[in-house]
């Protein structure tokens, strides 16, 4: 048998190659996004037992106040929630309830993401929440805004019911000098709201095997190619 290439696989070289560092690019892209969502889910984790932080207006640097367990004083502005929608809980579809906490002795106000709850039978209702009047304190552990996500048509949030949440939106629409951060409430209470912020995995274990399938797509290229080039 010839080993010299035949002209067909001369020509499918190039393309071999091609796919053989795409599928090696996907590969290393999703050992990126195990690394970095890796340390991700660890510092999120690590802020669940650690000591909190008080939350104040006079700290707004995000860096220092991300992923961080904290502790926040304030009352309520139960007239500005408003409720994330899509949020799946055991199957049950229904929203999570965010709500501005007003700091005590300023203006200023953190995002409170207070829980799940389920969705009314009719998509046109909003779900009733228990709100405590008052002075309280909240405990829970700190994460960022939704970042600009790919949309085939950019939309503004627009009533009561929010697709997503993101910083420029809701200082906006709100009127509201919010810390850059939402609060996650944990705990339990009597307003009903599930609280339950524990990832299941990491996901980094989900990115290293989309990595091995890469990997592998990339061998079978490299077989194909070497078929095709050696034969006739």
């Amino acid at each position: 048998m010839s080993i010299l290439p035949s002209k067909r696989g001369i020509l499918r070289l190039p393309l071999v190659i091609l796919l053989i560092l795409a599928c090696l690019g996907m590969a290393r892209l999703q050992l990126w996004r195990a690394e970095t969502r890796g340390e991700r889910f660890e510092r999120e984790q690590a802020a669940l037992v650690s000591t909190p932080i008080s939350l104040s207006p006079r700290h707004r640097e995000r860096e220092q106040l991300l992923d961080r367990a904290a502790t926040a004083r304030g009352r309520w502005l139960s007239g500005k929630s408003l409720f994330l929608d899509n949020k799946i809980y055991r199957s049950r579809p229904g929203y999570h309830v965010l709500t501005p906490l007003q700091l005590s002795g300023s203006q200023s106000v953190v995002l409170v993401n207070r829980g799940w709850i389920p969705a009314p039978r009719l998509r046109s209702d909003l779900p009733a929440v228990s709100t405590p009047m008052g002075e309280i304190e909240v405990t829970g552990v700190t994460r960022g805004f939704e970042t600009r996500t790919f949309e085939l048509q950019e939309t503004q949030p627009q009533g009561a019911i929010w697709q997503h949440v993101r910083e420029a939106d809701f200082r906006r629409i709100s009127d509201l000098d919010a810390l850059p951060v939402i609060l996650l409430q944990t705990g339990t209470g009597a307003d009903g709201l599930i609280r339950d912020w524990r990832s299941p995995e990491n996901p980094a274990t989900k990115h290293y095997g989309y990595a091995a399938m890469w990997l592998v797509f990339a061998l079978l290229a490299a077989a194909y190619g070497l078929l095709a080039w050696r034969k006739k």
